[in-house]
């Protein structure tokens, strides 16, 4: 049996944060299982971000920070560290290899 990871806490906060943004610029946040990474869509009348479930937290936030940058963030307000994470993720690529950490917070060295 598959033990799921435990996951970070900070992390989990910065996703929420995230999807509220989604929220507030009108897109619903979905966890779907599929052959995919992520992205928005408009689907009928409905604005959706889909991100696959089977992801890593890490992945998502970079996924979901991704398509809040290209639908546009410059029209609302965002709290300055939520706005720096979208910033920061957004610009990381996606690879087909494990995304190690998120740039939260600083350089690491």
């Amino acid at each position: 049996m598959k033990r799921k990871r435990q996951v970070d806490p900070e992390l989990k906060q910065i996703l929420a944060e995230l999807e509220e943004v989604a929220s507030r610029l009108g897109f619903k946040v979905r966890y779907e299982k599929g052959n995919f990474e992520g992205g928005y869509c408009i689907l009928k009348e409905s604005k959706l971000l889909v991100v696959n479930s089977r992801n890593e937290i890490e992945r998502r936030i970079i996924i979901v920070s991704k398509s809040l940058k290209e639908i546009g963030i410059d029209e609302i307000y965002i709290k300055p560290n939520v706005r720096e994470i979208i910033e920061k993720e957004s610009a990381r690529k996606l690879t087909s290899e494990k995304v190690e950490e998120p740039a939260l917070g600083g350089e690491a060295e």
